[in-house]
């Protein structure tokens, strides 16, 4: 797939991605939210090399299971920021810890779920392709972010 099919499928794919929570900043989060994910569309279409037919079945799965793994992530989040209050007595933070194996159960069954589903899209190898390529994206992203007046060494073109 050449880049100029992968841009056209990104900018196709746009209003499938899923909504970002608008913050203070507003639309300029907004905006840079949508460019990093576009960014990780044309980049996991890429690695996976995914034809049209795929990327249109797989992307609006992908959407779906990335909404359902933000909510759980979005609860994990609220209670560790509890637990660093530390407040609470000792069978507070007992059933705190319970509550967050009980949310990264959540998180795995929700993966093994959409693991079959993107297997009815796509071939196995493509599968754990995608896994792979998401934490490179993610390594990449974090990589771009905490150097941000440079050029990532890997040559991705990451938005700024």
């Amino acid at each position: 797939m050449n880049k100029q099919a992968i841009l056209r499928l990104t900018i196709c794919l746009l209003p499938f991605l899923p909504t970002q929570l608008v913050n203070a900043q507003g639309r300029r989060h907004e905006e840079k939210s949508e460019k990093v994910m576009a960014a990780k569309v044309a980049f996991i279409t890429s690695r996976l090399n995914l034809n049209t037919s795929q990327a249109q079945q797989f992307w609006p799965v992908y959407n779906e299971f990335e909404a359902e793994r933000k909510k759980i992530r979005a609860q994990m989040k609220s209670i560790r920021r509890e637990n660093k209050l530390g407040e609470g007595n000792e069978e507070q933070l007992k059933g705190s810890i319970k509550k967050q194996f009980s949310i990264r159960q959540e998180e795995l069954d929700l993966e093994k779920l959409y693991s079959e589903k993107f297997m009815k899209i796509l071939s196995a190898k493509q599968v754990a392709d995608f896994y792979e390529s998401e934490k490179e994206f993610t390594k990449l992203l974090l990589r771009r972010l905490k150097n941000r007046n440079g050029n990532p060494k890997d040559g991705h073109d990451l938005p700024d």
